[in-house]
C-alpha cells in the first residue's frame, strides 16, 4: 500500500485540514451530530471542502464520518442510517478525488472519534444520547465494520482524550486489521502545569468564547470530563496497538510537550494535526488564530522525522495547507 511505503521511506505524508470547520464555514448543514448531516443534505459543500483540500496539494483526505457512529446519529433521530451515512460520506470523497483526477494519487482515510452528540447550544454532551460502555463498543464497531468494507485506506481515530472511552475506539478499529492512526487531543493543565488529556475546564488557552451565565453547565469534551495524565494515556492505548501516534485537535501552545510524551513511548512513525481557531458561541462564528504564513511556521518548529503525516484541524484551511506543503516542495 502506497502510505506503509511511504512511512518506510521516511517521506511526509499532508493529510487534509479541518473538514467540519470548513464545512460550516461554506454554509453546510450543522447539527448535534456536528457536520455528520452535511454528508446528507449539504454533499455539494462537502465535495467542496474536499477538492479545495486536494488542489492544496494533500495525499490524503478524511471521510466526513467524524460523527457517523450509531449514537451520535441518535440525536438527530437518524440512528437506523449509519451504514447510509458512511457510504454516502466515501462516495463524496471519492467524487471529489475523482473530479481532480486523482484517483491512483490521493488516499481516502475513514474518521472515528469519541464525540458526543451535544445539547442545543451548549458544548456539553447530551445525556439522552451517551451510550453506555457496552453500547459504545458495539456502536465503534459498527462503524469501523462498514468503513472497512467500503474500502477506506486508512481508520484515523480523533479526539482520544481519556483512557477508557478511547481503549473502547482502538480496540474497534484495530478488530478490522486496517491500518490505524492514533490521534490524541491534550493540554497543559492550568492547575499544575501537567500535561493532560484536553480538558475545557482546564486548558490555559481557552478555546471557546461564551458568556458563563448562560451556560448551565461546564463545557466538557466527554461525558465522564476527568482529567487524565497523557503519558498514562499513552501508554495504555499504545500497549493495544495502532500503526502510527500523534496529536490532534490541540492548539501549538500545548502541542510540544504532547508531541514528546508520545516520542517517549512511541518509537514508530508520528503525526501532527493542530487547531487553530476559537468558537464564539455569540455569533456561531470561528476565528481563526492563525495566518497561513503564521501556521507553517509554526508547524515547522515542531515536525522532525519522526512525525511524517501533517494535516490540521478545526480552523485549518487549504490555504494553510497549501503554504505549509510549498514549504516541502
Amino acid at each position: 500500500m502506497l502510505f506503509k511505503e511511504k512511512l518506510k521511506s521516511n517521506s511526509k505524508i499532508f493529510l487534509d485540514g479541518g473538514n467540519g470547520s470548513e464545512i460550516a464555514k461554506l454554509g453546510g448543514e450543522m447539527s448535534p451530530a456536528f457536520s455528520a448531516l452535511a454528508s446528507i443534505l449539504s454533499p455539494e459543500i462537502v465535495i467542496k471542502v474536499h477538492e479545495k483540500f486536494i488542489d492544496a496539494g494533500c495525499d490524503l483526505i478524511t471521510a466526513n464520518t467524524f460523527s457517523s457512529t450509531r449514537h451520535n446519529l441518535e440525536s438527530i433521530n437518524r440512528g437506523d442510517e449509519v451504514k447510509e451515512f458512511i457510504i454516502q460520506s466515501l462516495k463524496l470523497s471519492r467524487q471529489a478525488i475523482q473530479n481532480k483526477g486523482k484517483e491512483s494519487k490521493i488516499g481516502i482515510a475513514g474518521s472515528l472519534s469519541n464525540f458526543f452528540s451535544l445539547k442545543e447550544n451548549e458544548f456539553v454532551p447530551n445525556p439522552k444520547f451517551i451510550p453506555s460502555f457496552k453500547q459504545e463498543e458495539q456502536n465503534y464497531k459498527e462503524a469501523a465494520k462498514i468503513l472497512k468494507e467500503e474500502g477506506v485506506d486508512i481508520l484515523i481515530l480523533e479526539m482520544l482524550l481519556d483512557i477508557d472511552h478511547s481503549k473502547i475506539l482502538l480496540n474497534a478499529a484495530l478488530e478490522t486489521d486496517l491500518p490505524v492512526w492514533v490521534g490524541l487531543s491534550s493540554c497543559i493543565s492550568k492547575f499544575d502545569n501537567s500535561v493532560i488529556g484536553r480538558n475545557f475546564s482546564a486548558e490555559k488557552e481557552t478555546s471557546l468564547i461564551y458568556d458563563n451565565t448562560k451556560y448551565k453547565e461546564q463545557p466538557k469534551f466527554i461525558p465522564d470530563d476527568k482529567i487524565v495524565l497523557l503519558n498514562d494515556i499513552v501508554k495504555s492505548l499504545t500497549n493495544m496497538g495502532g500503526d502510527v501516534y500523534g496529536i490532534m485537535h490541540t492548539w501549538f501552545v500545548d502541542a510540544f510537550e504532547g508531541l514528546n510524551i508520545i516520542k517517549n513511548n512511541w518509537n514508530g512513525p508520528m503525526m501532527f494535526y493542530p487547531e487553530i481557531h476559537k468558537f464564539d458561541t455569540k455569533s456561531h462564528k470561528a476565528i481563526v488564530t492563525s495566518t497561513e504564513e503564521e501556521f507553517a511556521n509554526e508547524c515547522e518548529k515542531l515536525i522532525d522525522n519522526q512525525i511524517q503525516i501533517i494535516g490540521g484541524c478545526c480552523g485549518v484551511t487549504d490555504k494553510h495547507l497549501k503554504k505549509l506543503i510549498e514549504t516541502y516542495s
